[in-house]
């Protein structure tokens, strides 16, 4: 039984947008433009908000976490002209989203590039290449050697296709994207845990559950005729083993710096997993992926 304890702010902030650090860690400006730029991942459908982290922010925490980087991560870049529907379209360009940045964060250029050749394809077919227009490739070639600025012009360019979808009536599309690029964020975390165990992944992981929740309710509430049924009774049945970690919470008064006036909350939160769960959530995500990228 794993037994993992953090403070409430952090695990909170993980929730909802991924925060790089807690208050007693050193945040780079980078960091903190990339939490403002991805704020349309808690993402707002027809009135309901749902949770749902930023790839990128993924990202950033596991390159914190863990000095891993793996090629074999990627989807592979052919595999982009086998997409024939809208469907595995969507989900496949929040994929390759995600290996973009998952790729750019780790100054992985050739990588990155292989990335954004595949998203330009997806883009193309799906008409979105307004969004993912020439000015883009052309800003990111440019920049690609500066880390801080190809983050932000991901993390601009995703906001700006989500909220483009949402305005042109393609919700569904919208939806989509987001669960692909979750379910890959998803796919680093598990794979690099079982590359070489690690704690603080494992919380990352934990720490899932409401994002969970969030994707299987943007699921149904955008099926368009049934198209999500397969995918939604996957993330169900994930979601059976996301509901054995048992969460225990501890709260405590918060302490006053008087001089600063800053109060900082003393609460903190125990996830215990066991090693046979965080098997199974691997397992299921390592297979939910697959269909997907399929």
């Amino acid at each position: 039984m794993k037994v993992i304890k953090k403070n409430l702010p952090l695990i909170f902030g993980c929730a909802l947008l991924f925060s790089c650090n807690n208050s007693e860690s050193k945040k780079s400006k980078i960091d903190k433009k990339i939490v403002d730029t991805t704020e349309t991942l808690n993402a707002d459908f027809e009135g309901e908000n749902f949770s749902i982290p930023s790839p990128i922010q993924m990202s950033l925490l596991l390159k914190e976490t863990s000095a891993l980087y793996s090629k074999d991560l990627l989807n592979k870049f052919e595999n982009n002209s086998k997409y024939s529907n809208e469907y595995k379209q969507a989900l496949n360009l929040g994929v390759y989203g995600a290996d973009l940045g998952y790729a750019s964060i780790n100054d992985q250029n050739s990588d990155a590039l292989h990335c954004l050749s595949a998203i330009e394809t997806l883009t193309n077919k799906l008409d979105l290449d307004l969004i993912f227009d020439k000015s883009f490739l052309t800003r990111f070639d440019k920049n690609k050697k500066n880390q801080d600025s190809v983050l932000m012009l991901v993390a601009e360019v995703f906001r700006n296709g989500d909220d483009y979808l949402k305005k042109i009536n393609r919700k569904h599309t919208s939806s989509l994207i987001l669960t692909g690029g979750w379910i890959e964020s998803m796919y680093y975390a598990c794979e690099l845990n079982n590359m070489a165990k690690n704690q603080t992944i494992v919380e990352l992981i934990c720490q899932q559950q409401d994002a969970l929740n969030s994707i299987i309710g943007i699921l149904n509430l955008h099926n368009k005729n049934g198209q999500n049924n397969e995918l939604i009774a996957d993330f169900k049945d994930l979601k059976i083993d996301f509901d054995k970690i048992s969460i225990d919470y501890d709260f405590k008064e918060a302490k006053t710096d008087e001089k600063n006036k800053i109060t900082s909350p003393q609460h903190s939160v125990t996830y215990n997993i066991s090693d046979n769960v965080m098997k199974e959530i691997s397992k299921k995500i390592l297979s939910i992926r697959a269909g997907i990228i399929s």
